[in-house]
């Protein structure tokens, strides 16, 4: 007997899977069934065979008539206890169903079954993203160009060859902690350290900087990539030092600091008066370690000096103690589709132009190393804006219970959304059925961050663990992204608190 169209519409089907749980779970829901109500005889087979699971009932139709309904729900590779039982409900706007596993889907047996499966091909979108520089990949490539992921349009005007790592933001913390702040500590040493480290980084034609979500390349590599010339270079950067450099007028200990930058800005004060700004108050004095430490703060520019304070190293995701309010990012897009591709860090006002460091940060989910994004031979194919934010996100958090980021406008400081880390260690699949789908359908769980999400316009959580920047384009993005996930479940498990239950891919 033919089947009813109203039978044959598409249900969604989403599988869940928690770190270290033994069970699978299962919600089957569409927009306009009532399970409870409308789906009398429910029944739940396993077809281990064709990895498939058979969901039946008998419907009640407006005529009084019955049809009978079937849904074949792929199920995903995972290792099932065949001889537990299939426990499934009908609810008001969903059907459940629970699995019970052999063993947890984060067992490491369970990931080699799936790693072999994968070697055949298989699998690669959903694998985890693992963040990192990148600068083997690259190197052993030889020759680069970048390209516009969207459009496939050429960025750069010839072959890259020279991959470095960008300099670490934890530097100077890290030299600190080893050897003392102080310029009499041991010599300077840890002055010195840093200064060498950072003196051999450079933006510069030829040479490309490496972090774990961005590109940096010099303006004069990049095609079609023209500004103004970069005169007042040094003026610029000095006045941002007023901000970032945290020393105002009738501050602790420098009562005369604010009036000391404000004057150097304006070409008042001399020689001397700029050494006794420049270094640490303990060591202003006419030693010949105290000079020699003011000779290396002369040879760091002061971009340079920006860049080793880390608000012009990763744009991608930056900390507040990373952002200044005198920096101004842009945000740089493709000559021919416009889509976004990443930021370059300004002054502001007439000279946004002009790159503070000479530098543009592309971010690797939106250019390709392949003439045709995706192919093997793209080293940045598996990287995503969601995976990204993601794993930065995730770092973040380390090992709290709980995570609650509001998440800022990077040039406005308004707030975008506020996120809520419920589970780090969760693994989703979804996908579409109906009572046609025949074996071939597959479902793979793929690793995901399950939260609570909330744009700023609704209730605003008090606790903020962390505030972190990004750029609007990049945020508004994301805010979609968050807002279909939600929709993977049915309307009863979408809200916690006020807020949106989703869920983001690692």
């Amino acid at each position: 007997m033919e089947q009813n169209p109203k039978t044959q519409r598409k249900w969604r089907y989403t599988w869940e899977a928690q770190s270290h749980s033994p069970n699978l779970r299962l919600f089957l829901f569409d927009s306009k069934t009532n399970p409870k109500a409308h789906c009398k005889r429910l029944d739940v087979t396993l077809n281990l065979e064709k990895s498939q699971l058979l969901v039946t009932w008998i419907g009640d139709e407006d005529d009084g008539s019955k049809e009978v309904v079937s849904l074949r729900v792929p199920v995903p590779r995972v290792l099932l206890d065949a001889d537990s039982p299939v426990n499934f409900r009908a609810l008001d706007d969903h059907i459940e169903v629970r699995l019970v596993l052999l063993l947890p889907v984060d067992h490491p047996l369970v990931s080699d079954f799936n790693l072999v499966s994968d070697s055949v091909g298989i699998g690669e979108k959903s694998a985890p993203l693992v963040l990192g520089y990148d600068l083997k990949s690259l190197s052993s490539m030889g020759s680069v160009h970048f390209n516009c992921r969207n459009c496939s349009t050429r960025l750069t005007k010839k072959a890259l060859f020279d991959f470095s790592e960008m300099p670490s933001i934890n530097w100077r913390e890290s030299a600190d902690n080893w050897f003392g702040n102080c310029c009499c500590s041991f010599g300077g040493i840890s002055e010195k350290m840093v200064a060498n480290y950072t003196n051999s980084y450079t933006c510069s034609s030829g040479l490309c900087l490496l972090s774990a979500t961005t590109v940096l390349l010099s303006k004069d590599d990049l095609i079609e990539c023209v500004w103004s010339g970069i005169e007042n270079r040094f003026e610029s950067s000095l006045a941002l030092s007023c901000d970032h450099g945290g020393v105002e007028s009738g501050s602790d200990g420098h009562e005369n600091g604010g009036e000391n930058i404000l004057g150097l800005a304006c070409g008042q004060i001399d020689d001397s008066s700029m050494r006794k700004v420049l270094m640490h108050e303990c060591c202003v004095h006419d030693s010949s370690d105290s000079s020699e430490s003011f000779q290396l703060d002369q040879q760091l520019t002061l971009d340079k000096k920006f860049l080793l304070d880390g608000f012009l190293e990763d744009v991608f995701m930056a900390k507040a103690s990373n952002v200044s309010k005198n920096v101004e990012w842009i945000e740089f897009v493709c000559s021919d589709c416009s889509s976004p591709l990443g930021a370059y860090p300004s002054s502001g006002g007439e000279n946004n132009d002009k790159p503070i460091d000479g530098g543009v940060r592309l971010f690797k989910c939106y250019i390709s190393t392949s003439s045709v994004s995706g192919e093997s031979s793209d080293v940045f194919r598996k990287y995503t804006l969601e995976k990204m934010f993601t794993n930065q996100l995730t770092e973040c958090a380390k090992e709290e219970l709980s995570f609650h980021v509001l998440v800022k406008d990077l040039t406005t400081k308004s707030p975008l959304f506020q996120i809520v880390i419920l589970n780090p260690n969760s693994w989703s699949s979804t996908g579409l059925c109906s009572s046609q789908d025949e074996q071939g359908s597959t479902s793979e769980l793929s690793p995901v961050v399950k939260v609570l999400f909330s744009d700023c316009d609704s209730s605003v959580v008090k606790k903020i663990d962390e505030e972190v920047y990004i750029l609007k384009g990049q945020g508004e993005e994301l805010i979609e992204l968050l807002r279909n996930a939600s929709k993977f479940l049915p309307s009863s498990c979408s809200y916690l608190q006020g807020l949106l239950v989703s869920s983001m891919h690692l």
